[in-house]
C-alpha cells in the first residue's frame, strides 16, 4: 500500500518559488506521478496558496499555480466533515495554529497521512506531542 501524505501550503509555495525544499517537493510529486505515494491537499490549504501568489505577484499568477495544481497527481479534498471540523477547531485552540495549518494537520490525522510542510516553527510541537508524523522538506 502507497504511503498517504498530505501537502501544507508552505511546502507548494516553496516549490512554486524554487525555494529550498521545493526540490522534494518536486520528487514527491514525481513519485505520486509513478503511483508510489498517494498526496493529498484540502482545498483551504490552496486557497492559501492562491491567495498569498495573488497578492504578492497577481492575478495572473496565482491563476497558473492554481491550474498547475489541479493538474498534479494531488486528491483534491474540499468537504468538511463534522469530525474534521471538530478537530480543526481542537487542534487550532490547543497549538494556536494558523486555520489552514489546523487544516492540514486535521486532515493529516484524518487520513493517517504524513504532513509534508516546512512550518517546523509552527508544526513542530504538534509532532513533538506526537499528533502528527512530519516530513520536513527544509
Amino acid at each position: 500500500m502507497p504511503e498517504i501524505y498530505v501537502l501544507d501550503s508552505s511546502a507548494l509555495i516553496a516549490y512554486f518559488n524554487g525555494e529550498p525544499g521545493g526540490t522534494k517537493v518536486r520528487e514527491l510529486l514525481r513519485q505520486a506521478t509513478d503511483d508510489q505515494i498517494h498526496l493529498y491537499l484540502h482545498q483551504v490549504q490552496l486557497g492559501e496558496v492562491y491567495y498569498i501568489f495573488w497578492e504578492r505577484e497577481g492575478k495572473a499568477k496565482a491563476e497558473l499555480v492554481l491550474s498547475d495544481v489541479r493538474g498534479y497527481p494531488i486528491t483534491l479534498k474540499d468537504r468538511i466533515s463534522f469530525e474534521l471540523f471538530k478537530e480543526v477547531g481542537r487542534l487550532k485552540a490547543t497549538y494556536r495554529l494558523s486555520y489552514a495549518d489546523a487544516f492540514a494537520v486535521g486532515l493529516a490525522r484524518s487520513q493517517k497521512a504524513k504532513l509534508i510542510s516546512c512550518d517546523r516553527h509552527e508544526l513542530a510541537p504538534l509532532e513533538t506531542q506526537g499528533e502528527i508524523e512530519m516530513f520536513w522538506v527544509r
